[in-house]
């Protein structure tokens, strides 16, 4: 018993890691895009591209030659008694995929219009906290002294990796940072607590997240500047970029879910601040940027943050309490 929580919580930590490492490398991958695309031209295709992939897989999954395991066709497979009505697990769908999709991109869009990338990215970042402060209200989770500890020290070493400049903030472009990072905090907190009971799967998560994005996003642009969707001659490598970002948002939502399954948000949100060491080491080897002797010191206080919330003191009693 105890061996099957520890290869639980270890599988759930990986994932979550995982989940982190592809986000880091997105923002270096959206640099390259922008050579070519804009901000939202190069979301609405990310979202399109991987929702198109989403599609093929999920329904090679759900429906293999046309009938599921028991023989029957797939349209005749019996309804559970305790399966959640049709219309609840769409609401709760749309909720998580308006979140998670073009509410919190739309939000980082605007505060990096604001107040640049640096900034933008250290007050998006937040959800990773506002994730672990959030979820004892929601979820049956606990936080430690030890974790709260590890959060405050992984939020002083963000801020010094995006070199935060109090003296030349906007205080709106702070207003859509926060609202982003509250935006992704609750789509992390409430895909724990309604993936098991409305039967939603890290496939079905990821896909509305990119249907939905694309659908918004690439409507939007339509409807107001038609042409930036489509750039005359684009790179091999601004096209490389964006569909790398497309594999990244496809496998990000699956490998969160299934770490939210598997492990407390408030540890799950932990792993996620590997996203700015991912980008900085990838910004080095890719884009020939070189961190200050700050970030570096920003990046050792991220890890230490990590090592200490992601310390397994509770971990056995947080994954007792998982639902069925």
């Amino acid at each position: 018993m105890e061996d099957g929580i520890g290869a639980r919580r270890h599988l759930g930590e990986l994932f979550s890691a995982l989940a982190a490492i592809g986000f880091g490398s997105a923002y270096v991958a959206t640099a390259f895009a922008l050579d070519a695309f804009g901000p939202i031209s190069a979301a609405a295709w990310r979202a399109f591209l991987a929702a198109l992939a989403l599609t093929a897989v999920h329904l090679t999954r759900r429906n293999p030659g046309g009938r599921v395991a028991n023989g029957l066709p797939a349209t005749a497979e019996p309804r559970r008694p305790d399966a959640p009505s049709s219309a609840a697990r769409a609401a709760h769908l749309l909720a998580l995929a308006t979140l998670g999709g073009p509410v919190f991109l739309a939000s980082m869009n605007l505060a990096v219009a604001h107040v640049g990338a640096a900034i933008a990215s250290f007050v998006a970042g937040l959800y990773a906290v506002l994730a672990a402060v959030i979820a004892p209200a929601l979820l049956p989770e606990r936080i430690s002294p030890r974790v709260l500890g590890g959060f405050v020290l992984a939020v002083v070493g963000t801020a010094m990796l995006a070199e935060l400049a109090p003296d030349a903030t906007d205080l709106a472009g702070i207003g859509w940072g926060v609202l982003a990072a509250a935006s992704f905090a609750l789509y992390l907190v409430l895909t724990r607590r309604w993936s098991r009971p409305y039967r939603l799967d890290g496939m079905t998560v990821a896909l509305a997240n990119c249907a939905l994005t694309a659908l918004v996003l690439g409507g939007f642009l339509l409807a107001t500047d038609p042409a930036s969707l489509a750039p005359s001659s684009p790179s091999v490598t601004a096209f490389a970029a964006v569909c790398w970002m497309a594999v990244v948002a496809a496998l990000g939502p699956i490998l969160t879910v299934a770490s939210l399954r598997r492990i407390p948000a408030s540890r799950s949100a932990a792993f996620l601040l590997l996203n700015p060491i991912t980008a900085t080491i990838l910004a080095v080897l890719l884009l020939g940027e070189r961190p200050s002797a700050l970030q570096i010191a920003g990046g050792l206080l991220v890890l230490l943050g990590m090592a200490a919330a992601t310390l397994p003191e509770r971990a056995r009693r947080d994954l007792l309490r998982l639902p069925a």
